[in-house]
């Protein structure tokens, strides 16, 4: 039994390893930077609900922009119990290119975010669609640095996005997250769309509608921003860029419990179901971290020490410190390194606990 446990141990570590080393290499490649000068009718969509204590920093933020072209913000209600809509309505009052949207009822045909977002994009015929969430900060040249960076080749335009680092357990989810974002810029910069967050994306109207909106995965929770990166280079021939651009960083609250961080953890986790079929190559590289997390958390449990536990995880330590290291490097998040043998340690317990969990897809979102 021993020797199986470090057998699987040392090809789950040696397939990781080759997959942060392919991830490094994206890293460490130029990316041919566009500086489009067209600017082109732009709508910001977002779906909101009971945000009233987020959205006004939001909203300042968004009427704050530079962008030279037409701008329209689009933001959903989503039957908002709190004072979202009185928010809206007023802050629109004063600000033409505001147009708030109110939603009353449950869809029938597509899960509530899903819903509100189509209910947005159907307000406008803009061409060039960006998104984020309803709790996160943009700067003022947020649109106009993802524009120039549409060129005609690009269908989707993947952000990076950061955790706000208030405090410790705030600082280990934004280096938690800043890994979850270096992994797909590494791998977008050679051509695999893995996935994206909703909190920074955009992308052009006439890919959204040749993939039928959100329409093929309208019964799922979670998981639009995933579909969205996966589906539109893969049906429509365009490709997806990730934009490193600090001034399209958006900026997130962190979760504010372990609990509530862990739910969201699993409720991404969650969106890995079916990716065997659907993107192989990314379900390889969550199924090999998993396994080497699992497998050393079994190989402790099961009492083994020696070159056959220490080697993995010293080759694990130096895989994964070089996809930080190379990331803070594109995205400068260097002050949150100092957490890496903290967030290191914690892996194997996190990673197995989220991963099985997430696979049975028990998570709560707002309703």
């Amino acid at each position: 039994m021993i020797t199986l446990i470090i057998s699987i141990l040392a090809l789950a570590t040696l397939s990781y390893g080759i997959f942060t080393l392919f991830i490094s290499k994206g890293l460490l490649q130029k990316q041919n930077q566009v500086n489009s000068d067209n600017s082109p009718a732009v709508a910001v969509v977002i779906a909101a609900r009971n945000e009233a204590q987020n959205l006004p920093d939001l909203l300042v933020d968004l009427a704050a922009q530079d962008y030279l072209g037409q701008l329209d913000i689009y933001i959903a209600d989503d039957r908002s119990t709190d004072a979202t809509w009185s928010i809206l309505d007023q802050f629109a009052r004063k600000h033409p290119q505001f147009h708030p949207v109110r939603i009353t009822n449950l869809s029938e045909q597509m899960t509530p975010k899903k819903n509100a977002l189509t209910l947005c994009i159907k307000q406008t015929t803009a061409e060039i669609i960006l998104s984020t969430d309803a709790d996160c900060r943009v700067g003022p040249s947020w649109v106009s640095s993802a524009v120039s960076q549409i060129d005609e080749e690009v269908g989707i335009l993947v952000g990076y996005s950061q955790v706000e680092s208030v405090n410790l357990f705030a600082e280990y989810q934004a280096l938690d997250f800043a890994a979850v974002m270096v992994a797909n810029a590494g791998m977008m910069n050679q051509g695999y769309t893995w996935s994206g967050s909703g909190q920074n994306l955009a992308y052009r109207r006439s890919a959204f509608t040749a993939i039928g909106g959100f329409n093929p995965v309208s019964h799922k929770v979670s998981g639009d921003d995933v579909y969205l990166v996966q589906t539109i280079p893969e049906k429509t021939g365009l490709r997806a860029r990730f934009n490193t651009d600090v001034a399209h960083f958006v900026r997130t609250a962190p979760m504010p419990t372990i609990k509530e961080f862990l739910n969201q953890r699993i409720r991404w986790s969650s969106n890995s179901r079916g990716l065997e079929k659907n993107n192989p190559l990314f379900f390889g590289f969550l199924l090999s971290a998993f396994l080497c997390n699992f497998m050393i958390l079994i190989a402790v449990f099961a009492g083994i020490s020696g070159v056959g536990l220490w080697l993995p995880i010293a080759s694990k330590f130096m895989f994964e410190g070089l996809v930080l290291l190379l990331g803070a490097k594109t995205f400068g998040f260097w002050s949150l390194l100092k957490l890496y043998p903290l967030w290191f340690a914690l892996q194997p317990l996190y990673i197995t606990y989220v991963g099985l969990v997430g696979l049975r897809g028990k998570f709560s979102w707002k309703p």
